[in-house]
């Protein structure tokens, strides 16, 4: 059989010109088998002990690239592992007699096995079976070596370059796993620097809602005795004055002046509405002083429709440019909860449903006692959440909002706050037409949790 030097001369620079390791593998692979005329050859390149099957030509691959049931084998192990272990071709002239053989679909009765050998160690192994026994010569052996001796810096380096790249693309995505970190790292800093001026801001609130109402108390005390005892004992007066005979003409005139009974007529009006605006501050301050006071684990019972009822109170002004507020508040049991957390639960909800909500619309807010629950809804009309979010809307640091309005902690600590803490549940509810925030808190757990 005789072996063209062009041919190998063309094989060697059809190695030089493949860059990709698979490329090179299936190119050895076939100039093999095409210079040697062989019916199989398999390339086996080695990855720490195992020899794995990585380009093939003939019978082991039927289809462009595909290898038919492709073999790994341990170093050392059948006559291409043995090849490996010892750096030293061989020859077989028949597998039927040699115990080492390795059956396949292909059942070879003689083998060539020659190593590729690259700075002392064996990277691959260039096998070839023939369906006939003494198939191979010491010539077809040396040459099959010599091939892979060429061959042998190309696979080194072409693996070189793999283990590079593959390399290089673990350093991209641990840089950028390392810059999504940090980016996460800048977010979750700025949602606690918030979260702890927003704390800051509640105890703030309650140590002025504390001072304020005091000069409020004595306003609206004061303010009561000018409308119910001063202003009836002045009307008594001038009405006794303007009998008196003795009166003198100027007097009597501005007595019955119409602008002097309209001043006051007026003045009870005004205190009256006064007296009202004073009370309505007093209101806002004890929902302010009860919606931000520091309970820690405190649970007592609770009137969750007041709780509902004092949160509105602080966002009138916030719900009044756009939401219609519509109230269907059941008679409920008392529940043992920690009411100032459970009032920070319904704002985070009004205010989620409030921003939802871009020209008018309406929120309702519900509740109810259904067997050993209270339930509380939350709907609102606006543009609803897409269902692929709904699965992470309770997660810490998730949001839908556009970057610099939201933290993504709001529905986080509601959940926390109602599953973990008061053994309750929440749950949403969601289409384009708006959506549902459902609480249920157990009125049975938490009587116990008070005892």
């Amino acid at each position: 059989m005789m072996y063209g030097v062009d041919k190998i001369n063309a094989f060697a620079l059809a190695m030089l010109n493949q860059a990709e390791l698979d490329d090179l593998l299936w190119s050895i692979a076939q100039g093999v088998g095409e210079i040697m005329q062989f019916e199989d050859c398999v390339i086996y390149l080695r990855n720490d002990d195992i020899l794995i099957q990585m380009a093939a030509f003939g019978i082991k691959k039927p289809k462009d690239r595909e290898i038919f049931e492709r073999l790994e084998i341990p170093v050392g192990e059948g006559i291409v592992g043995t090849v490996a272990k010892t750096g030293e071709a061989e020859i077989v002239n028949d597998t039927r007699i040699d115990s080492r053989y390795i059956n396949d679909q292909y059942q070879g009765l003689s083998e060539l096995a020659v190593p590729v050998v690259y700075e002392g160690e064996t990277i691959a192994v260039i096998d070839s079976e023939s369906n006939r026994p003494n198939d191979y010569s010491e010539f077809e052996q040396a040459l099959l070596q010599v091939i892979a001796n060429i061959a042998a810096p190309r696979i080194a380096s072409a693996r070189y370059q793999l283990k590079l790249k593959q390399t290089q693309l673990r350093l991209e995505r641990s840089n950028q796993e390392l810059k999504q970190s940090l980016n996460e790292l800048a977010k979750n800093q700025s949602a606690l620097i918030q979260a702890e001026k927003m704390a800051s801001v509640g105890v703030l609130s309650a140590g002025i809602a504390h001072e304020i109402n005091t000069p409020l108390g004595f306003s609206i005390s004061n303010l009561n005795t000018v409308l119910e005892d001063f202003i009836p004992e002045l009307t008594q007066v001038i009405q006794r004055v303007k009998l008196d005979p003795y009166l003198s003409v100027a007097s009597r005139a501005l007595l019955y002046d119409e602008k002097f009974n309209y001043v006051l007529d007026d003045l009870s009006i005004l205190t009256q509405e006064t007296l009202n605006g004073l009370k309505s501050a007093k209101q806002i301050m004890l929902d302010l002083k009860r919606f931000s006071r520091d309970d820690s684990d405190i649970f007592i019972l609770s009137d969750i429709n007041k709780g509902i009822e004092s949160t509105l109170n602080i966002l009138r002004n916030e719900l009044k440019t756009n939401c219609e507020v519509v109230l269907d508040l059941q008679p409920l049991p008392e529940v043992s909860v920690n009411i100032g957390k459970l009032n920070q639960v319904f704002m985070n909800l009004i205010m989620n449903a409030k921003q939802a909500i871009s020209e008018q619309g309406r929120i309702s807010i519900s509740t109810k006692f259904v067997e050993n629950w209270v339930e509380i809804k939350v709907h609102d009309t606006g543009c609803g959440i897409p269902q692929p979010h709904l699965k992470d809307i309770f997660t810490p640091f998730y949001t839908t909002k556009p970057v610099g309005e939201g933290t993504g902690l709001g529905l986080a600590i509601c959940y926390r706050i109602v599953c973990k803490e008061h053994n309750g549940k929440l749950s949403v509810e969601s289409d384009s037409q708006g959506k549902v925030f459902t609480i249920q808190l157990p009125v049975k757990a938490s009587i116990e949790k008070l005892a």
